[in-house]
This record gives C-alpha cells, sequence and structure tokens, in this order.
C-alpha cells in the first residue's frame, strides 16, 4: 500500500526548510578521489585477461572502503580499477585480490541474473547529473547484469543494453574486463567529459561490501556520491542503427476439455518481425517494433483472484522494460504506484500488438523526455461458422497462420500514447509532468458476433499528472508527491459502473494525489508521512494501474535501529506503524484503522528476518457488493507474520514465511483463524546447475463473503475460508554465461467451500453490518474447485553480441470446471487435471543485431 501526508503549498515550503536546514549543519561524506581514463589506440580483446601493454600504463584507482558490515573500515582484500577508452568504447579492467582464490564464488546464471556470488559493478553518471546512472555487473563465472539507477537510488534492471564482459579466475584473485560502446550511454556533446563513476565490489565469503566511496546501506543515496571520472577526451557519440530483425516458428497441439468431447488440433504458425534501435543525438534515441513476438518471456504465476481489486502483473517485454522508470511517477516505492499513469500491461492486452515506437533521451541538462505510441490491431475470423486454411490478413501482415486460431470478434484497433517531461530544476529537485492516452481508432468491434456473446464496447481515455520530488543533499530527508487526473472517453451513454456503484458516463472526470515525506535514510531514526487521495471518478486504468478508487489513506511509520552493526546484529531496525482510512465521497465513511509492529534485520550468521504484528478495525469495504453503492462491514482482526531467509552465498539457502491471523466474533463473523505458509530451497551443488522448489499454503479467511441475490431482492452472503496448495519447481542449468537452459514448471490447486448461508436486506443507512445477516437455506452454492499446471522449458543462444537463438516448450493446462456443492466437498488435490483442457506449443526464434 502506497502511504503519503497531505499537506497545503504553505506547509510543503515549510516541510521542506525544516528538512534542508539540519541537512546542512550534518557532516558530509568524505570528498570522493577521482578516477582517470587512458587513450588507447589499439582495440582491447575482451578475454578476461588484462595482459594488453595499455593497462599496465592505465592509471590505478585502489583506494576502497568498507560499505558493509562496517561503513569505512578497511577492505580485506585490495581491488584495483583500470580505465581505457578509444572513439568507440570504454574498456574497465578489475583486479580483484583475493588470498584465498579456492574460495572465490563463481556460480553461472543466465543473463541478467547474477546468482549470489563474487562480483563487481561498475556505474557510470554519463549525464553526470548526479541522479541517474547505468550499472554493468560481472562475477566470477561470467555472467553479466545490467541496469539503470533513477533518483539516486532506484534500480531499474529491466534496462537492456549490448555490452561484453569475461571473468578470469587466477592464483592471486580474479579479474574482470568490459567493452561498454559509448553509444548506449548518453552524454552531452563537449570536448571534454566528466562524468560520474563508481565501483563496487561483492566478496561471498566474508559478505563485505567495497566501494570506491564509503556509501553505507542506511545513506539513502548513491548516484550522488559517485567520484568523479576525467581523462575522457575527443569522444563523440556515434549515430548508429541497430537493427534486429527475428523469425519464430511454433506449432500448437490443443485438446478441448474431455467432458466436452476431447476434440484435438494441431496449428502451426509463423511470424516475422524487426526491432530497431536508433541514436538521433548523443543522449537521445529511439527504439520501435514491428509485430513482435514475446514467446521466450516467462509466463505469469498462477493464482486464483478472490479479491475485489485487479493484480498487478509485472512487465516482462523486452521493449516495453528498457526506459519504463522513466514513465512512473518520482519516489514510486518498488517501481510501482497505486496511481501509476502508466501500466504497458494494458497495451496489447485484448488483442496484438502490431508495432510500438518509443523515444527517451534528454533534451537539455537536466530535462528529461519520453514518448511512446503503440497501436494494437487484431484479425477476426471472417463469419459464424469454424473456419480453416489459410488466408492473409492486413490486420497481422507478418503472421501465418491459420483462420481457425483467429477470434470471432476482436475489439477496435486501439492506439495508445504515453508521454513524460521530467527536469532536474537544482540538486536533489525534480519536476515531471505525464500524460496517456487510450484511443479507440474505430467506435465499432470487427467480426460477426454470436447472439450469446458479450457485448463489444469501445472505450477508452486520457490522464495527466504533476509530480515532484525534493531531497537534501545528503538524501536524508526527501518528499515527493503527485497530483493527477483521469477523463473516460467512449463506451456507451449510459456508461460504466465501477464496482463501488460510481457512475462513469463519457466525458467524467476525476482526481487524485499522494505525498510521502520524512527522514527517509541516516540512523537511528527514521519517520515516513504519507497521504493518498482517489476521487470516486478517478479511473486510470485505460492506460494505468488503479486498483482502487473513492478513498483516501493516511499513515506514519517510525524507526529506530542501524544500517549498520548493533551490538551482534549486522543490521537490525525497528518500527511502529498507524494508518486509518476515509471514502472521498460524500459519506466521508471510515474504511479502516490499523497499528502494527515492524522489525526487519540481518542475524549474525547473515541470514534476514522480518515480521510484523498488528490489528485493524472499523473496517468497511465498498467494493465487496459489486455495483450497488452499498458499504459493507468487516471484521476486526489481528495478524502476525514472519519470514526468515538464510545466507543466499552458501549452497543451500532456505526460505520460510508464515502468517497467522485472527477474526473477531461479530454478528454472522463466529472469528476464525486464518494461516499461509510457504518454504522454498535453492540448490546449487555446483556452479553450472541451480534448483529451486518453493511450497506455499494458504487458508485464509475475512468474515462472510457476497454471494449474490434473491429474487425477492436480498442480499446473499456466505463463510468462505478458500485453501491454496502452491508447488513450483526450477531448474537452470548454465553450459556458458551465453548458454543456458532453464525449466519452469508450476502447480496450483485450490478448493472454495461456501456455507453456511445469510441473507440480508438492503438497509436505509447504505451500510450492511454483519449483525444484520440471518442465515437462510436451500440457495445456489459457488462453492468450487481449480486447478492448473503450467510447464516452461527455455534454451538460450546469445551467438554473438545482441543476436540470440531461443527454444522454446511450453504446456498449459487446466481442470475441467468444477462448481457446486459437490464441489466444494472435494480434497484440495487435483482432481481431474488430465481430463480439462490443455495445449502443448513448441517454439523456434531466432534474431540477428546488425
Amino acid at each position: 500500500m502506497t502511504r503519503v501526508v497531505r499537506f497545503g503549498r504553505g506547509w510543503l515550503a515549510g516541510l521542506w526548510l525544516a528538512l534542508a536546514w539540519p541537512a546542512q549543519a550534518a557532516e558530509g561524506p568524505r570528498a570522493p578521489a577521482v578516477f582517470r581514463a587512458a587513450r588507447t589506440e589499439v582495440a582491447v580483446a575482451v578475454d578476461g585477461v588484462l595482459d594488453e601493454p595499455a593497462w599496465a600504463a592505465a592509471p590505478v584507482y585502489s583506494d576502497f572502503v568498507q560499505s558493509f558490515p562496517t561503513p569505512g573500515a578497511e577492505p580485506g582484500e585490495r581491488t584495483e580499477v583500470r580505465i581505457l577508452h578509444d572513439e568507440r568504447n570504454l574498456y574497465v579492467g578489475i583486479t580483484a585480490l583475493d588470498r584465498q582464490p579456492a574460495l572465490i564464488r563463481r556460480s553461472l546464471g543466465r543473463r541478467d541474473a547474477i546468482p549470489p556470488s563474487d562480483m563487481v559493478t561498475v556505474m557510470v553518471d554519463s549525464l553526470k547529473d548526479r541522479a541517474t546512472a547505468y550499472l554493468f555487473s560481472i562475477n566470477a563465472g561470467g555472467t553479466l547484469e545490467d541496469a539503470r539507477l533513477t533518483e539516486d537510488t532506484t534500480e531499474a534492471k529491466d534496462w537492456d543494453a549490448v555490452w561484453e564482459g569475461e571473468a578470469t579466475v587466477t592464483q592471486e584473485g580474479w579479474t574482470a574486463e568490459l567493452r561498454v560502446p559509448l553509444s548506449v550511454l548518453r552524454f552531452p556533446e563537449a570536448p571534454v567529459q566528466t562524468w560520474g563513476f563508481h565501483v563496487r565490489r561483492l566478496m561471498s565469503r566474508t559478505h563485505e561490501q567495497v566501494d570506491s566511496t564509503v556509501i553505507p546501506r542506511e545513506a539513502n543515496a548513491l548516484v550522488s556520491r559517485f567520484a568523479d571520472f576525467q581523462g575522457l577526451e575527443g569522444v563523440r557519440h556515434q549515430r548508429r542503427l541497430m537493427l534486429t530483425p527475428y523469425v519464430a516458428s511454433r506449432v500448437t497441439a490443443s485438446r478441448a476439455a474431455v467432458p466436452l468431447g476431447g476434440a484435438s488440433s494441431v496449428e502451426p504458425s509463423a511470424d516475422v518481425g524487426l526491432d530497431f534501435q536508433a541514436a538521433l543525438a548523443s543522449d537521445l534515441s529511439l527504439t520501435g517494433t514491428f509485430n513482435p513476438d514475446f514467446g521466450q518471456v516467462e509466463a505469469d504465476e498462477l493464482l486464483v483472484n478472490l479479491s475485489t481489486s485487479e493484480v498487478f502483473f509485472p512487465e516482462k517485454r523486452p521493449f516495453f522494460l528498457e526506459g519504463l522508470e522513466l514513465f512512473q511517477p518520482v519516489g514510486a516505492q518498488a517501481g510501482r504506484s497505486a496511481q501509476t499513469l502508466f501500466y504497458s500491461r494494458r497495451v496489447g492486452l485484448d488483442q496484438p500488438l502490431l508495432g510500438a515506437v518509443k523515444l527517451v533521451g534528454t533534451v537539455s541538462d537536466g530535462v528529461q523526455v519520453g514518448l511512446l505510441n503503440a497501436v494494437s490491431l487484431g484479425a477476426p475470423a471472417l463469419g459464424t461458422a469454424p473456419a480453416r486454411g489459410y488466408r492473409f490478413q492486413w490486420a497481422r501482415p507478418l503472421h501465418f497462420a491459420s483462420q481457425a486460431t483467429l477470434p470471432r470478434v476482436v475489439p477496435p484497433p486501439m492506439n495508445s500514447l504515453a508521454g513524460v517531461l521530467r527536469a532536474e530544476v537544482a540538486e536533489g529537485q525534480q519536476l515531471g509532468l505525464m500524460v496517456t492516452a487510450a484511443s479507440p481508432l474505430s467506435s465499432k468491434c470487427q467480426g460477426t458476433p454470436l447472439p450469446d456473446d458479450p457485448p463489444c464496447v469501445a472505450r477508452g481515455g486520457q490522464a495527466a499528472a504533476a509530480d515532484f520530488r525534493l531531497r537534501t543533499a545528503d538524501g536524508v530527508f526527501a518528499v515527493s508527491g503527485l497530483v493527477d487526473a483521469s477523463r473516460v472517453t467512449g463506451g456507451g451513454p449510459e456508461g460504466l459502473l465501477l464496482r463501488d456503484g460510481t457512475l462513469l458516463r463519457p466525458g467524467d472526470m476525476g482526481f487524485g494525489a499522494y505525498l510521502r515525506g520524512g527522514k527517509l535514510g541516516g540512523e537511528p531514526w527514521r519517520t515516513t508521512l504519507t497521504y493518498e487521495y482517489e476521487s470516486p471518478t478517478l479511473d486510470l486504468n485505460a492506460s494505468g494501474f488503479q486498483p482502487l478508487q473513492n478513498q483516501q489513506k493516511v499513515s506514519a511509520h517510525v524507526q529506530y535501529g542501524r544500517g549498520s552493526r548493533w551490538g551482534i546484529f549486522p543490521e537490525l531496525w525497528l518500527g511502529v506503524r498507524a494508518q486509518g482510512g476515509w471514502s472521498t465521497d460524500a459519506r466521508g465513511l471510515p474504511l479502516s484503522r490499523g497499528l502494527d509492529l515492524t522489525l526487519e534485520g540481518v542475524l549474525p550468521d547473515f541470514s534476514t528476518l522480518f515480521c510484523d504484528a498488528g490489528v485493524e478495525v472499523d473496517r468497511r469495504d465498498l467494493r465487496e457488493i459489486p455495483e450497488r453503492g452499498l458499504a459493507y462491514e468487516l471484521p476486526d482482526f489481528g495478524y502476525l507474520t514472519c519470514g526468515l531467509e538464510t545466507d543466499p552465498l552458501r549452497p543451500l539457502a532456505l526460505k520460510l514465511e508464515g502468517y497467522v491471523d485472527r477474526t473477531t466474533q461479530n454478528g454472522a463473523s463466529p472469528g476464525r483463524v486464518g494461516k499461509a505458509l510457504s518454504a522454498g530451497v535453492s540448490w546449487r551443488p555446483m556452479p553450472r546447475l541451480q534448483t529451486d522448489v518453493d511450497v506455499s499454503y494458504e487458508a485464509t479467511q475475512d468474515g462472510p463473503r457476497w454471494t449474490g441475490e434473491t429474487e425477492d431482492g436480498r442480499l446473499l452472503f456466505a463463510e468462505l475460508v478458500p485453501r491454496f496448495l502452491t508447488l513450483t519447481f526450477k531448474q537452470l542449468v548454465v553450459v556458458t554465461p551465453r548458454l543456458t537452459l532453464q525449466a519452469r514448471v508450476q502447480l496450483l490447486t485450490g478448493l472454495g467451500p461456501y456455507g453456511p448461508f445469510y441473507a440480508a436486506r438492503i438497509p436505509e443507512d447504505g451500510t450492511v453490518r454483519l449483525r444484520d445477516l440471518q442465515p437462510v437455506t436451500d440457495v445456489e452454492d459457488p462453492s468450487f474447485h481449480t486447478a492448473a499446471l503450467n510447464v516452461n522449458v527455455v534454451a538460450r543462444w546469445e551467438y554473438h553480441v545482441g543476436s540470440t537463438l531461443y527454444f522454446i516448450y511450453s504446456r498449459a493446462q487446466e481442470e475441467p470446471l468444477l462448481e457446486g456443492t459437490d464441489a466444494g466437498r472435494r480434497s484440495l488435490g487435483p482432481q481431474g487435471l488430465g481430463l480439462g483442457p490443455r495445449s502443448d506449443t513448441v517454439l523456434l526464434k531466432a534474431s540477428y543485431a546488425w
């Protein structure tokens, strides 16, 4: 939950002065040293061995300092960094000395997924804005990972670049050699470049984190503390166009549920497409995709959503991942806010993505821009009779498949637009503007619907927001916020009825805001105040993600602890949090009040522990009874959750998490105990193999749930204590850092028994209370039993830098739908999973970067 505090304009100015004054009096970090580069006229062979004469002549930086577990202490081992450059590339050579080289952990992993191991990271602030940077990591086994840093500390691992790195273990330790093309960095046009630069080394044996400039974990600062990087003269950004065409061929074998006849089919298909990237200027790039195929992307986690709000799924498609952080609100927690204007998973959700372009970069000092436009366009099968054979479709000109695979009806073509402008008006002070629009390109759906098909409506919307972030120079104090507005377009004149009963008609507007600020860094005290507001008619979901509306929330979180050693604990934080919520409609109904205690820490053996215990009272839900505008009383409850994760650097690592709650007795709510437990094990018997097994069991409850209405207009409810069991198995085999095989199997089984049943009349004051529920019999039982299986096997070979070959096998299988009283009496295990519908797909995809 995003937490923020409401302030007026005068409040904001006063708060900023109050936060900034003590920071000016605080002692700043030590003066950073300077990295220097030497020019080489001879290309450097990236082989992990620093044996070229140019390396011997390069300046050496070795003034490293420990940041964890003892900030400011001398490192246990020496680290040396050398930097070279030519007209096209930046070369970094790192010598990580180690007096016990046999104990160096050099586990292998997939690209962009370095396993726990000895590793080094190079960070480059090429714009010298002290807020954004590029991150390049390599471990002792040679696995590569890259990311972008934004807002000084936020890491976006979704960014991908074409660069090279190799590592070699020696008798004195290990060495890493990196080649980063200057074309992947954004930097200003200038005869002499001065960048920010930082190097970090992680030593698995001692858990040491050593940095070129000390940065304790509690600092809430990173890029702003980089050392200067000098010696880059005569480098110019190379204008470049990179084309990556691909071809993909797949065969899908499907079978209908056996109770429905079990008819099977085998459908081949093929696609060709193109990705491109053009460097328009030294710090402005244009990327695009035409008929993209994302068959290599891992399937989403299986789940059953019984809540009253939408579930967020992370983006996994490469085109949308790059630069995605720029389209998120500043200061958003975990990269996502409850008021997110652009949720890329909306694009291509209802029909295939035909093409998209994205412009991202810096247009002047401290001013960043982002512009994304995508067109989704599907092709329907002609007529209502089953179609076979192959026919060219203008809507999908680069897709070759049987007409039997096409839907009967597709929504109107959709254009999705997102634009952002973000400026750093002073160091640590950011302002941003963002607009989004989802616009149907036609008012009618395509195809020939059958009489019982659901209505197809062309609906869109626009949204705009202004956000800001203010930080003191040391990052200890910060405040960020956002104000936004939405407008609904399209749809029928009758409008759209939201789950809480709010009616949205075409042209209706809504408003929202959040504010978050406090002492976010330093030690021993931290304080965070947050406030969030969503009006009843705020609807960002045409292009964004907004799980709830018609609510406002306020919370305060106070922590005491240390990010450095505190007694026997390398890190420990204790906290207390209070929160409350109300509706934003004319009723101003209280929705919840809560208080909880938090504990987060690192144990002496470097295991991590967290616990959270609390109570919530005075609870109401505006969405439990859909589209009626009624508030529903929920029982008070208390809860306790704890988790423990052993040291991930060990060959065998364990994860345990437990949860228990207890609802109070209130009317029809008898008071029950809910529980959940998850356990995971990660085993790496050798550097090239990793096995992960996760098991989770959940049996939580929240009092009687709404199930429908009777013929005489009474509301129906029933007790529900659903149980879910999930088993996940992952196997990774790394032949080389560029040739990997990964298998993932997930089994989900769930049981939802309803009963006993209750009914209630619609109250005059609009609030259904638990004491109003009266027992009833002879009503329809919505109990359910479900099971599903997903299998995904991916072989990935990067046969050339930026060029890949994939072989993918996937299976999706479901249990035949089981509902009613008989379903609720079954056991939790799968019931006839082999009799349900299934599909098996084999995909071969090749791309080449040119």
